[in-house]
């Protein structure tokens, strides 16, 4: 007995009516030579459990199975499509993980880590849903929480803009240079597999559209805590075309603002007319460690009160508390009111 062929995605998409919604910014990625394209940037993933994000229509699960995944969760917030719904930037991905793999847990800083993971992350998303899933996954790597708290180097594999992943995988003295090539290169290691036309998707894309993969790092470039890295990176990136003798400052308290930089600069070992563009992420992540250095040491006395004065409150040994009181605006009189 000869089966029918099965219908493509387009097809489905057609026989039940279900057009890519504005409101969910969906583009669909639906010829099954991409699609395959897409799956085979993720790797091996024969036998794995995969988390898909944003599944669209079935095309890249249909290429999941194809390509030896043994498991498959998928996660969408289109209530059209009978999957799993939820918003993945609150949806915790180790609570649906199988029992069989939570409980053999691997060995993190091991070279098979990554390359043996029983899981992988995979997803062709919405462009505005990319970077703070990504950034959600980041801190979960730099703290080993979340679906990173078995022991496995979890690789990610994602749709992006090719501006954006551009930005992620640049170097010092390009560009693209920014934020997000630092906090990601501390913990990852970043590689763009392929890009592919903004016309391969339907509807079609404004821009062409990379796929990046990700693969947390046996052991970040630096040290250093998520909020304070990213902290860092922000005011420098800021102005980005300004010394960082200047950009620094911002870090921190008016008071003390000149010395605390000047000595940042020096135990970073950088001159005040260095441009953020030209330093490498383990120089940000070496400044990050000395900035929490600094503002996490007991501060003399005098800077303690002065800060309090700036903040219009003092607080007295007798547990009194002055707080200046504001300027009563007084009405200027008019020549009505002196006449009367």
């Amino acid at each position: 007995m000869v089966l029918p062929p099965t219908p493509s995605a387009a097809d489905l998409l057609r026989t039940y009516k279900l057009p890519a919604l504005r409101r969910f910014a969906q583009n669909f990625l639906l010829d099954p030579r991409a699609t395959s394209k897409f799956v085979a940037c993720a790797g091996n993933i024969e036998n794995k459990f995969v988390v898909e994000v944003g599944p669209g229509p079935g095309g890249i699960t249909k290429q999941l199975f194809e390509h030896g995944a043994a498991r498959t969760l998928s996660n969408a917030v289109d209530s059209r499509l009978r999957l799993y719904l939820g918003d993945i930037l609150d949806f915790n991905i180790e609570s649906v993980l199988p029992d069989d793999i939570t409980t053999q847990r691997g060995s993190w800083e091991s070279d098979e880590s990554s390359s043996c993971s029983p899981i992988h992350l995979l997803g062709n998303l919405p462009f505005n849903i990319a970077i703070p899933l990504l950034i959600r996954w980041l801190k979960q790597v730099s703290t080993r929480s979340g679906p990173f708290s078995f022991g496995y180097r979890i690789p990610i594999t994602i749709c992006m803009q090719e501006a954006v992943a551009g930005r992620i995988v640049s170097d010092a003295l390009m560009d693209q240079r920014g934020r997000l090539s630092i906090i990601f290169q501390n913990w990852f290691d970043c590689r763009v597999k392929h890009v592919f036309s903004g016309r391969a998707f339907v509807p079609a894309a404004n821009v062409n559209v990379a796929v990046i993969q990700l693969i947390p790092l046996k052991r970040p470039l630096v040290e250093v805590s998520y909020d304070l890295l990213d902290k860092v990176t922000r005011v420098a990136f800021h102005t980005r075309n300004k010394k960082m003798g200047t950009t620094m400052g911002a870090l921190f308290q008016e008071e003390t603002r000149d010395d605390d930089t000047r000595e940042l600069l020096h135990r970073a070992h950088l001159k005040s007319d260095t441009m953020c563009l030209t330093l490498a992420a383990e120089e940000f992540g070496h400044l990050a460690q000395i900035y929490g250095d600094i503002i996490s040491r007991p501060r003399p006395i005098h800077e303690q009160l002065d800060r309090k004065i700036n903040q219009n409150e003092l607080t007295f040994e007798l547990g009194e508390t002055y707080v200046r009181p504001e300027k009563i605006k007084t009405k200027k009189k008019s020549k009505k009111d002196w006449d009367e």
